[in-house]
C-alpha cells in the first residue's frame, strides 16, 4: 500500500499504546479511520484528537474476543465508510503465567484476545477483500513471536501462531491482490504487562510469605524501570508505516531481532544457547530488583 490519502482503515486496540499512534499516524496520512477498543474512555480521547486534524474518524467498542462485536463493529465500518483498504489488527494482552500453578482461565484470555481476534477478523473481513482483489492486512505479533523470549509463555505462543497465521496468508493472498504484514515490535513503551499484573500469577509461597500488595509493588516497579528503556509507539509506528508502504511482510524496529532470527536460522546450537543466555540474563536482572526489597527470589525457585 504505497498511498494512504483517503483510503479506508480499521484498527482494533486503538485507545493507548501502538494501536493510539496507528491512528494519530495514519490521520496525518489522510486516511479515514474507524478505531476500536474496549476502553471507550480512551478510545473517544483519541477520536477527539483525531478530529481536530479535520479527518474523519470513527469508533466504536469492541472486545476482540467476541467474534459478535467484531461482527458489529465490521457491520458499523462498512455502512460509514465502505470497504477496508487497511486492516490493522493490533489488540493484545500480557498475563504472566505460572507454570507450577497454571491458571488456565488467564491462558484462554490470552489466546482469545491475541490470536482468536485475528482469526475472527479474518473470518469477518476478508471475504469482502477477496471480492475486490485488494486491501492490506496488518497483524501486529511482537518479537516474542520469533524467539522463545522472557515474556510469559502465553503470550510467546499467542504470538508464534500470529506469525505463523500471517506467512500463510501471505503466501496465500498475495497472489490475490491482497498484502499481508506482520510487525514484530521489541520494546515498545505501552501498557500491555502493567495492564496485565492485576490477574499476576504468583508463586503461592512468596504470595503467602510476601503478600500480594507488596508484589505488585515490586512487578508495577520493574515493570516501570523496563518501560522508562523502551521505545515510544510515535517513533515505533513511524518506522512500521515506511515499511507497510514497501509491502514487507516482516516489519521490524529493532536490528536485535534480526540478529536473533539470522542466529536461528544460521547456528541452532548458538541459538539455544543464546535463549539460555536471555532467560539468565533477565532472571538475574528480576533477582537484583527484587534484592532492593530485600528479598531474595531464590528461595522461591
Amino acid at each position: 500500500m504505497k498511498e494512504f490519502i483517503n483510503k479506508n482503515c480499521f484498527i482494533t486496540g486503538a485507545a493507548s499504546g501502538i494501536g493510539r499512534s496507528f491512528a494519530l499516524a495514519l490521520a496525518n496520512e489522510g486516511m479515514k479511520l474507524f478505531i476500536s477498543d474496549v476502553n471507550t474512555e480512551g478510545l473517544e480521547q483519541v477520536k477527539k484528537e483525531i478530529e481536530q486534524k479535520g479527518i474523519i474518524v470513527h469508533s466504536i467498542k469492541c472486545d476482540v474476543s467476541k467474534l459478535s462485536d467484531i461482527e458489529n463493529a465490521a457491520k458499523a465500518f462498512y455502512s460509514k465508510l465502505g470497504d477496508v483498504d487497511l486492516l490493522i489488527n493490533n489488540a493484545g494482552i500480557g498475563r504472566a503465567v505460572n507454570l507450577a500453578n497454571m491458571n488456565l482461565e488467564n491462558w484462554k484470555k490470552v489466546v482469545d484476545v491475541n490470536l482468536w481476534s485475528v482469526i475472527y477478523s479474518m473470518k469477518v473481513f476478508l471475504p469482502r477483500m477477496l471480492e475486490r482483489k485488494s486491501g492490506h492486512i496488518v497483524n501486529v505479533a511482537s518479537g516474542a513471536g520469533l524467539f522463545g523470549s522472557s515474556e510469559p509463555p502465553s503470550y510467546i505462543t499467542t504470538k508464534f501462531a500470529v506469525v505463523g497465521l500471517s506467512e500463510a496468508l501471505f503466501s496465500r493472498l498475495k497472489p490475490l491482490g491482497i498484502n499481508v504484514s506482520v510487525i514484530t515490535p521489541a520494546l515498545i513503551r505501552t501498557n500491555v504487562f502493567h495492564s496485565g499484573l492485576k490477574n499476576m500469577e504468583y508463586d503461592p509461597k512468596m504470595l503467602k510469605d510476601i503478600g500480594k500488595e507488596k508484589l505488585d509493588e515490586i512487578y508495577g516497579s520493574a515493570m516501570t524501570n523496563l518501560m522508562n528503556s523502551a521505545m515510544s509507539p510515535d517513533v515505533a509506528v513511524r518506522k512500521y508505516i515506511r515499511q507497510i508502504k514497501k509491502d514487507q511482510l516482516y516489519i521490524f524496529d529493532s536490528q536485535q531481532i534480526k540478529h536473533i532470527v539470522a542466529l536461528k536460522g544460521k547456528n541452532m546450537k548458538e541459538y539455544e544457547e543464546f535463549l539460555l543466555n536471555y532467560q539468565e540474563m533477565q532472571a538475574n536482572s528480576m533477582k537484583e530488583h527484587f534484592q532492593q526489597y530485600g528479598i531474595n527470589i531464590e528461595d522461591y525457585w
